[in-house]
């Protein structure tokens, strides 16, 4: 490598640039509600709950299932991949294909959610 160009190289590190293209970040995944910032989940066994959504990009949800417990508040909490809520022992995660569910009083599983 010339002098002339080891002395560009140094200097475009020094200033604090890359020759190595940027890497995009993905989109965080959109909730999956619908018009009412609802979604619905119907599971094995009978077993059925309703997400309620703060807003279209929600920081806070209720849970409510259909197995007579009281309500679950949760929050956003960040995920690797798709979108997780938590709070009081309990987890909702879901890439919007799989959902998962955890410390709810009702064993919620192989839920999907209810459209139309």
């Amino acid at each position: 490598m010339s002098a002339s160009r080891v002395t560009c190289v140094a200097l475009a590190l020094s200033l604090g640039v890359s020759t190595a293209p940027a890497l995009a970040q993905p989109a965080p995944m959109k909730v999956p509600m619908n018009d009412f910032n609802q979604a619905f989940y119907r599971c094995d066994a009978g077993g059925a709950f309703m997400m309620s959504y703060d807003a279209d990009d929600p920081a806070k949800a209720e849970m409510a299932g259909n197995d007579g417990a009281k309500p679950h508040q949760l929050k956003r909490t960040p995920a690797a991949n798709g979108v997780e809520f938590t709070g009081g022992g309990v987890r909702f995660w879901t890439d919007g294909k799989t959902v998962v569910v955890e410390g709810a009083k009702a064993p919620f599983k192989n839920c999907k959610m209810k459209t139309g």
